[in-house]
């Protein structure tokens, strides 16, 4: 997973060189040609590999062992948002994801189980690219990986950072840590039914909702929920 990151950076760097020829892109989507083809290709790829996979994982697996597994990788990006509290100075957030990682990993059994949650201690949900952005660092260009899907040239950087010290690049075995890596991409892809079904409703071009989305969220989260300065 740390490769196929680091290639689809690469690439998508390599073609920022040529986005000035492309007029008919959107404002803070230069590489729009570019996106909607790669958009296409995951789209395709999702339909005949990834989703099948999902729904089969969805309807076999019990409930409680599903949550577990969510459980569990959510600890690992818990652990993860400790790095970035730390480098935004946010004391408040630092202390509840730390939190929530020491409690959920003794007591939660490696994460399994929640306990952070219902005993009122939030997640920080940080991240490196929100990080960048919080020390001034603009978005850039919005991107669309191959497999990974939405980003921009600020959170490609981020995610490529973050790999390096992915709870899961720690793993020793190749066999384990790969199919733990797709046993998380399968319950990330399960999280996302919901939101599925909501653009395939309310939008008329998947694209622009998808990026939209993405964009405004990603604004949020840098500005932890507050309104942009004029």
């Amino acid at each position: 997973m740390k490769h196929l990151l680091l290639t689809a950076f690469s690439v998508v760097v390599v073609a920022l060189s040529g986005c000035a020829s492309f007029k008919t892109a959107a404002p803070g989507d230069p590489l729009e040609p570019i996106n909607r083809g790669v958009f296409s290709f995951n789209n395709t790829f999702d339909h005949y590999l990834f989703k099948p996979i999902a729904k089969g994982y969805d309807a076999v697996v019990p409930t409680p062992v599903k949550t577990g597994v969510s459980n569990v990788f959510q600890n690992m990006s818990d652990a993860q948002s400790v790095v970035s509290d730390a480098l935004q100075l946010k004391g408040s957030k630092l202390g509840d994801d730390l939190g929530r990682v020491i409690l959920n990993s003794t007591v939660g059994l490696g994460g399994i189980f929640d306990l952070a949650t219902p005993m009122g201690i939030e997640r920080g949900n940080e991240d490196l690219g929100q990080t960048l952005g919080y020390w001034g660092i603009g978005a850039g260009p919005y991107l669309v990986l191959p497999f990974m899907g939405p980003s921009s040239l600020r959170d490609s950087v981020g995610r490529v950072a973050e790999g390096q010290y992915d709870p899961l690049s720690q793993v020793s075995s190749v066999p384990a840590r790969n199919s733990l890596t797709g046993l998380r991409v399968v319950d990330a892809r399960v999280a996302l039914f919901p939101v599925e079904g909501l653009a395939n409703q309310a939008a008329l071009d998947r694209y622009t909702f998808f990026r939209s989305a993405y964009l405004q969220r990603r604004e949020s989260l840098v500005l932890d929920g507050k309104r942009p300065k004029e």
